[in-house]
Order: C-alpha cells, then structure tokens, then sequence
C-alpha cells in the first residue's frame, strides 16, 4: 500500500514523525499529513530554523525576479503535444541557469495566451542541459493542448525554500510553523492549520480583538486592521493573555 494517496495525503501515521527532521527526502515537498485537526506540510529548510512555534516564511522571490528560485514568463517558453505530462522548459537571459532534478517539485507551471491563463502542478523536473537552457519537468494534470514555444511562469513550492522567522522581511509571508528546530537543508513537518500555539509578541489586551497577525520575526499580535498577514484567531477568550493559541489558517 502507498504511504500517500492520490490527493498527497499521508495514509496512516508517516515514516518521519513531525517530531522529526531528516537529512533526506522521504516525501515530495508539499504532501499533506493531518492528524487530529491539524495539517502539515512536507518542507525543506532553506537556512537553519532556530525558534520554533514561529511563523517561517518562503524565501522564493517573485516569478519576475532574475535568479534561481523562480522563473518569469519574459524568455520562458513550454512545448509539448496535447495531453503530455512531460514537457519542455526552455529559458533565456537571466533565467538560463542550471536547475537540479525536482527543484521545482511541488510547484506551478502558468500558461499564458492570448485567451487563456493555465495552472498545472509540478510533480518534478530533470536536471538542466543544454548550457542549462532546457529541461524537462513533469506536470498534472497534462497539457490540454498541443503546446510550442508557449510563455509560462515556473514556480517552486512555497515549501522548498522554508527560512528562519528572523529572515522575515516585508515582502515575504509565512507558510508553516515548525515544531522543532531544523538544520539547514534538512526536511520537516510545517504546521499550516488547525490548533497551535505561536510566540507571541504582546500581551492580548484589548476586549473582542479575536484576530492574530503574523510580526516581526515570525511571532504573532492582537490584529491592527492594517493589512499585516493573518495567523489565525485567538483560542482564548480573556482580553489580556500572554498564551498564544491560535486556530492557524495559513491555508
């Protein structure tokens, strides 16, 4: 029996518990394991994660930005036959740069046309060859037409590239809360919903304020209505709590 089902849900309890880190893969990033009211991500550190029960967040840069987390659709182009599942990435400028198999595992092919903007998930890729212009990656569902040459964003998973709540900036966001500290490069449990405790910032004094917002280095606050990330709400109902339980919604 498969460990994880069709959807990337862990059937049964998962060979590396979430109390666990591991210096090898041992699910493909994102897949999904819940037990109790809660969900994780499979995840991979993108740099040592020191405190953990604090927001993380993903150190991708955005698709339009020249380096080797993304790639833009200015230069990147897709080719294949209609229904393949295997298809042909090619880059130019900035973003012809060598690429190791399943980088972008877990990630998100658009396609862009004229009439249409198409999603497919990234199960995984090949290595780069070429002069590191092309490679293959491998997508779901496949393509729904025949594909030549046609403009497409590359996107890796928001949880390959997991960074330490101290590299929160403003213009990153968070995606799990770890539950245990993680060396660089190893892989993890992120916690993205459902009962969990965060460090929070500031004591909760303000009566009917129910909204947690992520902060400065990943913990959260009572919310301010301006726009900071949602965490989740509060679990506690007193109007002044250093206890920071909160139902986290980061998906």
């Amino acid at each position: 029996m498969r460990e994880f089902d069709k959807e990337g849900t862990v059937v049964g309890v998962p060979y590396q518990g979430i109390m666990e880190a591991s210096t090898t893969a041992k699910y493909p990033i994102g897949t999904l394991y819940e037990r109790f009211g809660k969900r994780y991500r499979y995840c991979k550190a993108y740099e040592a994660i020191t405190k953990p029960h604090r927001g993380c967040p993903a150190m991708n840069p955005a698709s339009w930005t020249a380096g080797v987390m993304s790639m833009g659709s200015n230069g990147t182009t897709v080719t294949g036959i209609a229904g393949d599942t295997k298809v042909l990435i090619t880059t130019t400028g900035d973003y012809d740069l060598a690429h190791a198999v399943d980088y972008f595992q877990g990630g998100i092919m658009t396609i862009f046309t004229a009439t249409e903007i198409q999603q497919h998930r990234i199960i995984g890729n090949d290595a780069s060859f070429t002069s590191d212009t092309l490679f293959y990656a491998y997508i779901e569902p496949g393509l729904l037409v025949a594909r030549a040459g046609i403009a497409c964003d590359v996107m890796t998973s928001p949880y390959a590239f997991v960074g330490s709540s101290a590299s929160f900036a403003q213009t990153h966001s968070a995606v799990v809360v770890p539950e245990i500290a993680v060396a660089s490069g190893s892989y993890f449990w992120g916690q993205t919903k459902g009962p969990c405790f965060v460090t929070c910032s500031t004591e909760w004094k303000t009566a009917n304020t129910r909204m947690a917002e992520f902060g400065t280095g990943g913990t959260i606050k009572a919310g301010t209505g301006v726009a900071l990330q949602i965490a989740g709400f509060q679990i506690h109902v007193t109007t002044a709590d250093e206890d920071s339980y909160i139902m986290l919604m980061l998906e």
